[in-house]
């Protein structure tokens, strides 16, 4: 048989009071800060311009990929 205190559902727990949601959560900020820090990073130092002598301009601003062949056509 049932006694009384088998019969009550146990008492929820508000999910503020669990660990592992508080762990969540802590990582979840710390990618978002993480991701934008690595964008305002990025924003601030810009890729180093390649010169390749005697380059024509292309459309994707791509260096040639053997640039002694590139220089041997000119």
């Amino acid at each position: 048989m049932n006694t009384p205190a088998e019969s009550v559902p146990p008492a929820s727990t508000r999910w503020y009071r669990v660990v592992e949601v508080w762990l969540i959560v802590v990582l979840l900020g710390a990618t978002v800060l993480g991701s934008l820090s690595l964008v305002a990073t990025a924003m601030r130092h810009p890729d180093a311009h390649i010169v390749v002598p005697d380059d024509a301009p292309r459309p994707g601003h791509q260096p040639p990929a053997r640039p002694g062949a590139a220089a041997s056509r000119h």
